[in-house]
């Protein structure tokens, strides 16, 4: 190690109370001090045993298994000061405090973190606004299972998850072309008593009209129009006949129902009939994972 330089010997986080992942204050730190086993640096042994002037089979091998010294970086220092100020915020606490010192003996440094949350940021009061109002009942409906509520600390992550949530319950609604990206937030941090208020809102969807014209209109949801149902379909066979040029196929309207088969139904009619009952009562599909959404949709 040069004189100019100090081995990154270890590195300690102090926190005062608050209701937080203290542990989880370790993921960003941006320089970390090479890995112990007990109390022994094993790797940084295996490379010390390693020759700087020599480039054999074995030196590399020790390079390789083994860890190069961390040497101390006062950049990486003040990063890692800057993301954990970074991290309280996204946990509501935005009055936090984090200093950093660093203790030197001979060529070995230490670094000290203190972070001191004090008193974190709540939310006081949740508006929604819906410029497509009949979107407003699906929302509300499921707000029991959101994290996103009155009293709760303001973090970010939880502004993120309540996006999420609200994605899901309209795509599982119809509502395919919704994305989180239609969630917006205006908050409202000027009562001086660490509370904010947060106004959720959801836009409405944009479209070309006639002239090219960009308008926002109400969300477009996907129903069934039309159930096809392939009695027969053996992937194995009908590939095989595909390339042969031999695959023929009949279409048969039961009760709204398209029955494709080749040769005769294998079908009964009572079967057919339930289907028809069950898709025509249903609701707008749950998934689009499976839908052929080329034909448009209706509202």
């Amino acid at each position: 190690m040069p004189e100019d330089q100090h081995l990154l010997h270890s590195y300690n986080i102090e926190s005062g109370d608050g209701d937080f992942d203290k542990k989880a204050l370790n993921d960003y730190i941006k320089q970390k001090p090479n890995k112990r086993i007990f109390f022994w640096r094993f790797y940084l042994s295996l490379y010390n045993l390693s020759s700087p002037t020599k480039d054999n089979g074995f030196n590399r091998w020790l390079k390789r298994i083994g860890e190069s010294p961390v040497v101390y970086d006062e950049d990486s220092k003040e990063k890692s000061t800057e993301q954990l100020i970074l991290y309280m915020h996204n946990k509501g606490f935005y009055n936090v405090e984090v200093s950093d010192t660093t203790q030197y003996r001979k060529q070995q440094a230490k670094i000290i973190y203190t972070v001191t949350p004090n008193q974190p940021y709540r939310i006081r009061d949740i508006t929604y606004f819906f410029h497509d109002a009949s979107l407003s009942p699906l929302v509300m409906a499921d707000t029991a299972s959101s994290l996103f509520r009155k009293g709760a600390f303001f973090e970010v992550d939880l502004l993120q998850k309540e996006r999420i949530r609200i994605e899901t319950v309209l795509r599982n609604r119809g509502y395919y072309s919704f994305t989180r990206d239609f969630v917006y937030f205006e908050v409202d941090s000027s009562l001086n008593s660490c509370q904010v208020d947060i106004t959720l809102g959801v836009r409405n969807f944009p479209e070309q009209d006639m002239r090219g014209k960009v308008v926002h209109v109400d969300h477009p949801v996907y129903k069934i129009r039309d159930v096809y149902l392939v009695t027969d379909h053996d992937v194995v066979s009908y590939d095989r006949k595909r390339d042969s040029g031999l695959v023929r196929k009949d279409t048969l309207l039961f009760d709204s129902i398209h029955v494709v088969f080749s040769e005769k139904p294998i079908i009964r009619p009572p079967v057919v009939l339930h289907s028809s009952i069950a898709c025509r009562y249903a609701s707008p599909l749950p998934s689009p994972s499976y839908t052929d959404l080329s034909a448009g949709c209706y509202k």
